[in-house]
């Protein structure tokens, strides 16, 4: 999913970036960039009833944080807009409140024996908004929609990595007929996949794959998707106001049409926009909105509240060594910088954000695993913490080297990535005994700078799961990715990764990916810093409130209970 890239000390402020078009988050803490929602920086903040009067227990008011700036779900690339594309559309599967992919368009799959071909059928009688059946076609059309070359979606990755023929088409190799998508009916879509890729259900839930009508879709034109009288609803939402980059607030209504219409209990969302972070917490304060996300010292002065709540996100801060710089050709110089600070000092007293150090690539809150351990249970903390082992490390590559390095870090220009930077600066003098220089940029002057591989040390970025699996991650580092900025190669990894990525074979898959971090860890080509979370504060009579790591946050759970 996409997100918004994040300058800290800011709620969702900035334009929006693709998180395949370098989806990095700026390199500290998320919980003030916004609330629990989409990938990891989503933008709503719930809140009962509106601005004064008497307070509506079947509606809600939220604040997206920002304009929408695309409700076309084949371009969408953003948090606010998946936010809302959550609520007023619906893919095959659903994400429940346990984050459990489940039938939602569809009423079932059949997969077949070797797991690669997925055959969905549809409910019966599910509808569009102005009454039209939804149809299997819907679906195929929105999957090569998303896919033409002509429409240059960025998001259409999550399609073309996984579904048998798509890349070839994506890439104008071949037509949309090599695309191994088959609807013989109706209500029935079979999708051949090229590997086995048991997150696929949890992928169409997402945005991405959501369907369209062909007819209306043409029919509108270059004014498609532009407000809710350009848009069809299949979701339990529709949009009755509000616009694509409009200020105004964006209202959505319970759609009567929805196949689960029984189970939407908020009748109306108000989407407001509360873009400062101690603005949303005096409306919070006042009851005007049930829930909001914490900043920075913010956190330490909720925590003991009993609305206080946190949780880690699948993003991981981590640094970048440009390999081809000379001295960061060297693995123990590589090492010494990425043992050789505090992490526990960082999240704890300069972040203060309910961040957490981070000692392996991966996050926590990526659940698959071996068996019934998450990936992060089983490989463990990879990054030694005996902080003071790193000076020997630095002091032997610099006699291997023959001369100290020179060498710069960059870090963005915001208030919280100057303490940052300031942090890391002193822990390199205090644990290696070396004076790194700081340079500090703005965030598209960071993205320029390691796109042109004009840097040596970045800590300006991170980087956020697309879907729940580790491989969102370890494919970063293949020495041909356009994402392996930091030039690390090894022949081994390649090996595991690419086995893994191909392999029907799950247990040998899953070892491999454990076995390919230790190695990048080994061979420090990252250095992990910290793993992202959000800390906020809910009233007690906003239930079931369902925010997903990987897709849109939904309301389509959401209860007012015990409010007057």
């Amino acid at each position: 999913m996409a997100i918004r890239r994040i300058r800290p000390g800011k709620v969702l402020v900035g334009t929006q970036l693709s998180r395949r078009d370098f989806l990095k988050i700026s390199g500290t803490g998320l919980a003030g960039a916004a609330l629990l929602g989409t990938a990891g920086c989503g933008s709503v903040f719930g809140g009962g009833g509106g601005g004064g009067g008497t307070m509506k227990t079947d509606t809600l008011n939220i604040n997206l944080g920002g304009e929408v700036p695309d409700l076309n779900s084949a371009t969408a690339t953003d948090t606010i807009s998946f936010d809302v594309l959550t609520n007023l559309m619906e893919g095959f599967y659903r994400l429940d409140q346990n984050q459990k992919p489940i039938p939602a368009m569809a009423e079932g799959v059949e997969i077949s024996s070797d797991e690669l071909t997925y055959t969905f059928t549809l409910r019966d009688g599910i509808q569009w908004s102005n009454g039209d059946p939804v149809t299997s076609q819907d679906f195929k059309y929105a999957w090569l929609h998303v896919l033409d070359p002509e429409t240059a979606a960025t998001y259409a990755y999550i399609i073309s990595t996984f579904v048998k023929g798509a890349d070839e088409y994506n890439t104008d190799k071949a037509g949309p007929e090599a695309v191994a998508i088959e609807t013989p009916d109706d209500k029935t879509l079979s999708v051949e996949l090229i590997s086995k890729s048991p997150f696929f259900l949890q992928l169409t839930s997402f945005c991405t794959y959501f369907p369209q009508q062909q007819e209306f879709v043409e029919k509108m034109g270059d004014k498609y998707a532009q407000d809710g009288d350009s848009l069809l609803f299949n979701g339990p939402y529709t949009m009755t106001a509000g616009s694509t980059g409009g200020g105004s607030t964006v209202v959505l209504q319970k759609n009567e049409k929805y196949w689960d219409k029984a189970n939407v209990a908020v009748k109306t969302i108000n989407g407001r926009i509360v873009k400062e972070n101690d603005t949303a917490i005096n409306l919070y304060e006042a009851g005007e909105l049930a829930i909001t996300g914490l900043e920075g010292d913010k956190v330490q002065q909720f925590v003991d509240s009993p609305d206080f709540f946190r949780r880690t996100l699948p993003f991981t801060t981590y640094g970048r060594l440009n390999q081809k710089v000379p001295g960061l050709d060297n693995l123990n110089i590589r090492k010494a910088l990425m043992i050789g600070f505090d992490r526990e000092g960082l999240t704890e007293k300069i972040l203060q954000d309910g961040s957490v150090p981070a000692y392996g690539y991966v996050p926590p809150a990526i659940s698959p695993g071996p068996g019934n351990q998450t990936f992060r249970e089983a490989n463990g903390d990879l990054v030694p913490k005996d902080v003071g082992s790193a000076r020997a490390l630095w002091e032997k590559g610099v006699e291997e080297l023959g001369e100290e390095p020179k060498l710069t870090m960059l870090f963005n220009d915001d208030s919280s990535s100057r303490d940052f930077a300031t942090y890391m600066k002193d822990q390199y003098q205090k644990h290696l005994g070396v004076d790194l220089d700081v340079e500090i940029v703005t965030f598209d002057a960071a993205l320029d700078r390691v796109d042109a591989e004009d840097y040596e040390i970045n800590y300006a970025f991170g980087w956020i799961g697309d879907y729940d699996d580790p491989m969102t991650f370890m494919d970063l580092y293949l020495s041909d990715s356009p994402f392996n900025n930091s030039f690390f190669e090894n022949p081994e990894y390649d090996r595991l990764i690419e086995e893994a990525q191909t392999t029907s074979d799950l247990d040998l898959r899953m070892q491999n990916m454990l076995e390919a971090e230790r190695i990048l860890i080994e061979q420090a080509g990252t250095v992990p810093v910290f793993y992202g979370a959000v800390a906020g504060v809910k009233k007690p009579y906003f239930k079931s409130y369902t925010p997903h790591s990987f897709g849109g946050d939904d309301y389509k759970y959401a209860k007012i209970e015990g409010k007057s």
